[in-house]
C-alpha cells in the first residue's frame, strides 16, 4: 500500500540501490565514496573529456539520474 512506510522504505532502498550499482557501488558504500565515483565518472564519460565524442552521453545521463536519485534519497 502507499501509505505504508515500510514499503514506501522499502521501494526508497530498490531506488537507492539501483543508482548505486548504476555508479558500480555497493549499498554499503560511504558518502565520501559515492561523491568521489560519481566526480570520476562524469570526468570519463563527459563529452569534453573525449575530444567531444558525445557516443557515451547516455551513459553520462544515467549516472546524472542516479547521484540525482542518491541525493533525493539522502545519501548524498
Amino acid at each position: 500500500a502507499l501509505g505504508d512506510p515500510e514499503a514506501a522504505k522499502q521501494f526508497v532502498g530498490i531506488v537507492a540501490r539501483k543508482a548505486l550499482e548504476t555508479l558500480g557501488l555497493d549499498e554499503n558504500a560511504e558518502r565520501a565514496a559515492i561523491k568521489a565515483r560519481y566526480k570520476e565518472l562524469v570526468k570519463r564519460f563527459h563529452p569534453d573529456a573525449n575530444g567531444g565524442d558525445r557516443s557515451r552521453e547516455g551513459t553520462l545521463q544515467d549516472i546524472l539520474k542516479a547521484y540525482q536519485t542518491l541525493k533525493t534519497t539522502g545519501m548524498v
